[in-house]
């Protein structure tokens, strides 16, 4: 079989692999779902960082162990 121009056809583009149960549509709503999960916590942590006195956990933590380490050692006489 040639064509109008005598140009013989090339391969046939094979079919797209079948859809196995609608993986791709799951795997994009997943990420969908995240993304719009991670940008909201985002938005409220930013907005409760600048409109509410949050303490700071890592000096809190420093604060524990210090205290911890205090009470473990012993008084030096």
């Amino acid at each position: 079989m040639v064509d109008s121009l005598g140009i013989p056809p090339g391969p046939s583009p094979s079919p797209p692999p079948p859809d196995r149960d609608g993986k791709r549509q799951r795997d994009a709503a997943a990420m969908i779902q995240f993304l719009l999960g991670f940008s909201l916590g985002n938005l409220v942590g930013m907005y409760l960082a600048q409109n509410y006195d949050i303490p700071n956990l890592a000096k809190k933590i420093e604060e524990f162990k210090k205290d911890i380490d205090a009470k473990k050692k012993p008084p030096s006489t």
